[in-house]
């Protein structure tokens, strides 16, 4: 089985397009056509974890974060990344990193994090402003089922909790062939006045090529019309962070003890709320940004990681806020990778293991 193959699988969960649009995601090291034999799973990779891939006979190594995310002057050893790239290119092992765009999806780092929580009714903290499109086409009505049929199979309007979605408007095309064309309807040269339907459909950015050839293979006309349009709406099931409600309400203390032992941290730095809490915001990894949707949205705490001195002081009256730790928030997203990957290897009935790393890859160490 091809590498494109368990690229493919993770592209759907985790689109590219949904990572922030300055990270690298995707293959770093490698190549698509690569036979895959075993798969390593890491939040980073190191030359620890790399040896490991080569013990297992692992030629795909998954991590979280990417190894190669500032552009390189130079691939050579005197760097950490140049190093670790050159290792893997000798050994011939490929390297695939889902960031941001992992942090952004159902089922991702965020949710996972909610999750071991406990938290209910999770939704999206902070949904992706400008992610979402409108296409507009314009089709004989006898054409119509069958045009929307395979915008729909491309995923276009699929939200949340409804499929197939569309809006359709009837009325009257009018074209006129030029000695070029080679019409559909009528005859070039002449003015057509056709019975058509306007078919509208809101598609995720990231599907959208992918609407528009689905489209364009099912038109019948020889140029269809239509129409791209860029919404500001905040799609339900992309963005950063998530937020949902503890079962019951618990003091500061419980619910600190509990977010130590669930996230496996040495320690945590907190501010504010020293009342009862219940809803909880988390967001893995530096999420201090979010603090204000947090806040917006309710929350009692807010759990992440990397927060600064000042940050503590500006949100101490506002909410508990929770650092975790970087690792101690992500890390645990690699256990619905690996849940993710052997359900597909075994339905394609291919032989491949998947292994969690044994490596501790956290560079943060603490002295008491």
């Amino acid at each position: 089985m091809k590498l494109s193959e368990f690229q493919q699988v993770l592209d759907e969960w985790a689109p590219p397009a949904a990572a922030w649009k300055s990270d690298n995601v995707g293959l770093q090291v490698g190549s698509r056509s690569a036979e895959i034999v075993n798969i390593l799973l890491a939040l980073d990779v190191t030359m620890e974890v790399a040896r490991e891939a080569v013990q297992r006979r692992a030629n795909l190594i998954v991590t979280h974060h990417p190894l190669l995310f500032h552009p390189l002057r130079s691939l050579t050893p005197n760097s950490r990344a140049g190093e670790i790239a050159l290792y893997l290119a000798e050994q011939k092992i490929n390297l695939f990193a889902a960031h941001t765009n992992l942090d952004s999806v159902p089922g991702g780092v965020n949710f996972v994090l909610a999750e071991l929580f406990g938290l209910k009714n999770i939704s999206i903290l902070s949904p992706l402003e400008g992610s979402m499109v409108k296409v507009v086409v314009f089709v004989p009505n006898e054409h119509l089922e069958r045009v929307a049929a395979a915008m729909h199979g491309a995923g276009a309007g699929t939200f949340t909790k409804y499929e197939e979605c569309s809006f359709r408007t009837e009325g009257v095309g009018t074209f006129r062939g030029t000695h070029a064309a080679h019409p559909f309807i009528g005859v070039k040269g002449i003015l057509e006045i056709v019975p058509e339907t306007k078919l509208e459909m809101i598609v995720p950015s990231w599907k959208l090529s992918g609407a528009i050839r689905a489209m364009l293979s099912a038109h019948p006309y020889e140029e269809a019309a239509y129409d791209i349009i860029p919404l500001k709406n905040r799609p339900a099931d992309a963005g950063l962070g998530a937020i949902g409600n503890l079962p019951a309400a618990m003091s500061r203390e419980t619910f600190l003890a509990m977010v130590k032992k669930k996230t496996g941290a040495e320690v945590l730095r907190y501010s504010g709320h020293s009342g009862r809490i219940q809803r909880v915001a988390v967001c893995g990894g530096a999420g201090s940004e979010f603090i204000g949707d947090a806040v917006q949205d309710g929350a009692d705490a807010f759990v992440t990681a990397d927060v600064q001195y000042h940050t503590f002081q500006d949100a101490e009256k506002d909410i508990l806020l929770v650092d975790a730790g970087h690792f101690e928030t992500e890390s645990h997203v690699l256990a619905a990778i690996e849940s993710r990957l052997k359900k597909f290897l075994k339905a394609s009935k291919h032989p491949s293991k998947v292994y969690l790393t044994k490596r501790n890859t956290n560079p943060v160490s603490y002295y008491y």
